[in-house]
């Protein structure tokens, strides 16, 4: 039976290996399917931290509230805006 160790480190070492065959076999044998390599992941790079940036900062508005002297957080979801004066 494989333990959740031996699973992970398998997992890993594809990992390692899947990137190391990626970049000599495929990025690197083409100038063009380098530049194309690098495009995508700065892309995908790009696109996850703006995601987990926007992912972290509903977080932690909806624990902490928003910056607007605490009217946000979990209190007010479903609740009308005070009216305007």
């Amino acid at each position: 039976m494989v333990t959740l160790f031996d699973f992970v480190a398998r997992l890993l070492g594809s990992v390692i290996e899947l990137v190391v065959i990626f970049v000599t076999r495929v990025a690197l044998s083409d100038p063009l399917a380098f530049v194309s390599f690098l495009v995508g992941a700065g892309l995908t790079t790009f696109a996850v931290a703006a995601l987990g940036y926007l992912a972290l900062g509903a977080l932690v508005d909806a624990i902490a509230g928003g910056p607007g002297g605490g009217r946000g957080g979990s209190d007010a979801i479903g609740r009308t805006p005070p009216p305007r004066e």
